[in-house]
């Protein structure tokens, strides 16, 4: 009996410690939730959230207040550079409010799905004939709409005409070699380009197995416009096409691509081809237009009105004013080009046609654009383009006219000009001065008054060989010099801001004696032999991390630990055209 009572006393004790446990939990439950509700009636300084550590790597238990994940956000955003004094970037940075409205609206619907929004596409293929009408695009034989597509910015337009190129090209090569559809699989084709390209075609390379043909232009002499000769002189019976880009993201220049398509066309008489002209309009697409309508324009036409150019893509997002992610591109005629990457799907409710790589998207881009080819006309668009290259003519000639103590130009100009290129000013250090500073270093010294101006080494990865390689022939890859593109925000009351800045950073880094050539020395003093040994190298290197284990001979070491300090001091751009 005595032992019942007892194991029924411990049984008691148990339950009630179980209890005091599961009140305990609900108290404290309890006290989180009044705390947690607590914090959607206060600001958020005074909740929890805002000393909160977390860095939400992982999804929280509870949901938060949605002013107060809105304030997070804006803090994260407050950490950036101001995206108004970012000369760096091409794409759009300002927008108004009925603009926001517009991309808000275009949020919710899936261009993708024809069936359920047949306005939006509607709106869509408007957006797209207006832009081929401005890039001249021959009228459909069938009449109707023109072959285009709005797309992820001008990488997916990129992508696209490449691979209508491909397979137009494939399907000429198998007819004329009498070859199978799997023999001609076998056979690898090549495209045609100059080294001063943007970082979709480093895509369309690897992904889609195309051989690089790279001309490399000449910087100080042509400022990196490609020799249209060179360029074409690549070309084989395996050329898909020849690109030729409107406007490069290095110094805004123009390719010769009225030239071009004259050589294009002696060859394909010559040899009985059929190469094609793919004109990347990235950045000039929305600007060469325009310049030609204030009667500015290029020696030559540029566009579908030469006979060999048979795609043409462009950002909207960049000069073309759109929200960021806006590309197009557009096709000479649909029948042997666009249908080769034209897709159709029955599953949504009704028949979807599809000309881009992925699927569902936003319609944002595609209803801005179309506000803002509304909003502006080609009155607004050409002012505006007029505009930009006054500021940018203003911040040329003050560059070039900045002298340095020892009576010399403090830079070398290599943009295009005030015609017949971007709204870009692109210019080095002046090599005469020995300085022992360089353009990255006065891009980093430049942020700290909140100016961003891009600084670049010129060296690029050549996908022909794996190499890393000099970006022009007449100069190796370790130059550097700096581009600031005048975009629609930089008014001319900003740009003498910047100037003025530019002209006290370059009075600091002189003072600086040899603050940044003690780190140069580094990288450019070694007089080691080829072929050491990884582990001898290791010492040297220092913080230049992992590098591969095996021998590196000179110049493959000072291009490693080149590339590896200029990223730690400052942000490369190398074959960047965001």
């Amino acid at each position: 009996m005595a032992s019942t009572a007892s194991d029924d006393q411990a049984a008691q004790v148990a339950a009630l410690q179980t209890e005091l446990a599961e009140t305990r939990d609900l108290v404290k439950l309890l006290a989180d939730r009044i705390k947690h509700g607590e914090s959607y009636d206060t600001i958020y300084a005074a909740s929890s959230y805002a000393c909160n550590a977390d860095n939400f790597n992982t999804i929280p238990q509870r949901g938060m207040p949605a002013k107060h994940v809105v304030t997070m956000i804006e803090d994260v955003h407050l950490c950036d550079f101001n995206p108004l004094l970012n000369t760096s970037s091409y794409v759009n940075v300002t927008s108004e409010p009925e603009e926001k409205a517009v991309a808000a609206i275009g949020a919710q619907i899936n261009i993708a799905d024809a069936s359920v929004y047949p306005a939006s596409i509607e709106l869509h293929d408007r957006v797209v004939n207006m832009i081929a009408s401005m890039w001249n695009a021959p009228e459909p034989a069938s009449g109707g709409k023109y072959a285009g597509a709005g797309t992820v910015g001008s990488t997916e337009g990129c992508l696209l005409a490449g691979l209508a190129l491909k397979f137009r090209w494939r399907e000429w090569y198998k007819k004329k070699h009498g070859l199978s559809d799997q023999q001609v699989l076998g056979v690898r084709p090549n495209l045609v380009i100059s080294s001063i390209y943007q970082a979709a075609w480093e895509k369309f390379f690897r992904f889609f197995d195309v051989e690089a043909k790279v001309v490399k232009p000449n910087l100080v002499r042509d400022k990196m416009a490609v020799n249209a000769h060179d360029l074409v002189s690549l070309c084989d019976e395996k050329t898909i096409a020849v690109v030729g880009i409107l406007g490069n993201h290095y110094n805004g220049m123009y390719d010769p691509i009225w030239e071009i398509d004259k050589e294009v066309e002696l060859l394909n008489a010559e040899k009985g081809w059929k190469i094609g002209i793919h004109v990347d309009g990235a950045s000039g697409g929305f600007i060469a237009p325009f310049q030609e309508m204030s009667g500015k324009g290029t020696p030559g036409p540029y566009d579908f009105r030469l006979k060999n150019v048979l795609t043409m893509s462009g950002s909207g997002h960049k000069f073309g004013e759109s929200i960021c992610g806006t590309g197009w591109v557009v096709f000479r005629q649909r029948e042997g080009l666009a249908s080769h990457v034209a897709t159709t799907v029955t599953y949504l409710g009704g028949s979807s046609d599809s000309l881009t790589l992925n699927f569902s998207r936003p319609a944002s881009g595609p209803y801005v654009q179309f506000y803002k080819l509304l909003r502006l006309g080609k009155e607004g668009y050409t002012n505006k383009v007029e505009n930009q290259m006054g500021v940018t003519s203003y911040l040329r000639h003050f560059l070039a006219k900045l002298t340095h103590p020892s009576g010399k130009h403090r830079f070398q100009m290599l943009d295009g000009g005030d015609t017949c290129c971007l709204p870009v000013v692109a210019a080095r250090l002046n090599p005469e001065l020995g300085l022992h500073y360089d353009d990255i270093d006065l891009q980093h010294a430049l942020s700290e008054s909140h100016w961003y101006v891009s600084g670049y080494s010129l060296g690029f990865e050549n996908p022909s060989n794996g190499r890393f390689e000099n970006l022009c022939t007449d100069v190796n890859e370790a130059t550097t010099m700096f581009r600031i593109v005048v975009k629609s925000n930089l008014t001319r009351t900003l740009a003498e801001n910047l100037a003025s800045n530019i002209e006290k950073i370059l009075a600091v880094l002189d003072d600086m004696d040899s603050g940044y050539e003690s780190i140069h020395s580094r990288l450019t003093g070694l007089t080691l032999e080829d072929n050491i040994p990884i582990e001898e190298l290791r010492e040297f290197s220092g913080s230049i991390g992992d590098l591969p284990r095996r021998s590196l001979n000179k110049s493959q070491f000072i291009q490693q630990s080149f590339r590896k300090k200029k990223q730690e001091r400052a942000s490369i751009v190398a074959q960047n055209i965001c």
